[in-house]
């Protein structure tokens, strides 16, 4: 009787919370297709390409927006973004495919595919119903190719000690300063905050710093395959191909 009455009172607390879910998720999938788990009208679909004039970070709740011209796009979780090496930045160039909500007092679109068309990285965001991809643990959408910005590009070392460490600002990988031993100053982009403190990785001011880098001959930037600090931990941030190891 006790266990039988455990379970009863366990699925009357879980009604709620499955009704709560299903108001979350929306009714309509893209057009008019019920339980699809979509907000999105599929069937209005369109290309917003152009210049990225703002990068709108949301507190609370919300998810960045970037502004093309006058067009409010909403994109994904900065997380997501930054998980699959795609960051996005004033003044880039991009060919986003949006679809609008279903409800009409909702102004924005809402990204499905975004195209960065300077360096032809690619990141898809939701699929052909509109249904976010970072709702589930499949990464079948994000790019996992090669970085065509670093193909051929030549795998260089430097060492010397840590200037500054910045996080990303925006949707943007955090950077590390270098002071090298004829006293230039290189920049390195590296990989995503968490993956650092999975690696219990500190950049500390002063500390001694080898970095493994090539540079990206679409931006110039130098990126960072390796980094190792004055404890000696090293994390591997992507292979010589450009593709993200912490996928």
């Amino acid at each position: 009787m006790i266990r039988r009455s455990f379970h009863t009172a366990m699925l009357l607390l879980a009604m709620p919370a499955a009704a709560v879910l299903c108001l979350a998720q929306g009714r309509y999938g893209p057009g008019d297709g019920a339980g699809s788990g979509s907000t999105l009208n599929m069937t209005k679909a369109q290309t917003v390409a152009g210049t990225v004039s703002a990068v709108n970070i949301g507190y609370g709740m919300q998810y960045p927006s970037i502004a093309i011209g006058k067009v409010q796009v909403k994109v994904a979780p900065v997380w997501y973004l930054l998980d699959s090496n795609f960051e996005i930045k004033t003044g880039d160039a991009l060919s986003i495919l949006a679809a609008p909500a279903n409800l009409a007092t909702d102004p924005y679109l809402y990204a499905v595919e975004i195209t960065n068309t300077a360096t032809n990285l690619r990141i898809v965001l939701r699929d052909a119903r509109g249904v976010p991809l970072w709702t589930s643990r499949q990464t079948s959408g994000t790019p996992l190719a090669a970085d065509t910005c670093l193909a051929g590009a030549t795998v260089m070392v430097a060492s010397g000690t840590v200037e500054q460490f910045n996080s990303g600002v925006g949707i943007q990988m955090p950077t590390l300063t270098v002071k090298v031993s004829d006293g230039s100053l290189l920049t390195f982009k590296l990989g995503p905050e968490r993956v650092l403190l999975a690696f219990d990785l500190e950049l500390k001011a002063g500390e001694s710093v080898t970095v493994k880098y090539a540079v990206a001959s679409c931006t110039g930037e130098s990126i960072a395959m390796a980094v190792t600090n004055a404890a000696g931990v090293t994390v591997v941030l992507r292979d010589e191909l450009g593709r993200p190891a912490w996928r």
